[in-house]
């Protein structure tokens, strides 16, 4: 520890029905589970409750103090995308100019760099979730589940974030056959991020 407070701030931007609240527990619990932590919350935030619909999902951890500030998050340190449709200039923008942008896309990071012009500081990582989740049948009604892959490209930002403390986390939360499918995609995830 370095005597000195650290808390990073995520906000997990993706649709109803995908799983950001679920992921946002996820990533607090695996954070917390390094030791390096003194606190961590995870919380939702909901406009109109429905599938499909924008929504945004938190997560802070702290280094030093306990969190007592619950209020949503506003200049995130890592923005999570899991899905490019939610994008506009406003959110982007809201990462702080040497944060870390996270998005499930098939495009290159050098793609969202330019159009959202983003700083030199800013690391950008992205890869095509919802392709790995299709080729390997994570999917429920036919909708491809991103919110657990999506976090090997977390991982790959947040070295806090083990996968091996995400993988502890899916094993506690799900059944064999899904915490098996789930750690390969998170580990698949992980390798497939292209960063910039």
């Amino acid at each position: 520890m370095t005597g000195k407070n650290i808390i990073v701030n995520i906000i997990i931007h993706a649709r109803g029905g995908q799983g950001a609240v679920t992921a946002s527990q996820f990533i607090a619990e695996a954070a917390f589970l390094s030791g390096q932590l003194i606190d961590v919350h995870a919380y939702p935030s909901f406009g109109a409750e429905r599938r499909g619909a924008p929504i945004q999902a938190y997560a802070k951890l702290s280094t030093e103090e306990k969190i007592w500030d619950r209020s949503f998050i506003t200049n995130p340190d890592i923005l999570l995308v899991f899905d490019e449709s939610v994008l506009n200039q406003e959110i982007v923008s809201s990462l702080k100019k040497d944060g870390t942008f996270i998005v499930n896309s098939d495009k290159n990071p050098t793609y969202f760099k330019e159009t959202y012009d983003l700083s030199k500081q800013t690391k950008i990582i992205v890869a095509d979730i919802t392709k790995l989740a299709i080729e390997n049948s994570l999917t429920i009604d036919g909708n491809p589940i991103v919110n657990t892959p999506i976090l090997g490209l977390l991982a790959k930002a947040l070295p806090i974030l083990t996968l091996d403390n995400l993988k502890k986390i899916i094993n506690k939360r799900m059944n064999k056959e899904l915490s098996k499918l789930n750690n390969k995609l998170i580990e698949q995830g992980y390798n497939l991020a292209k960063t910039l």
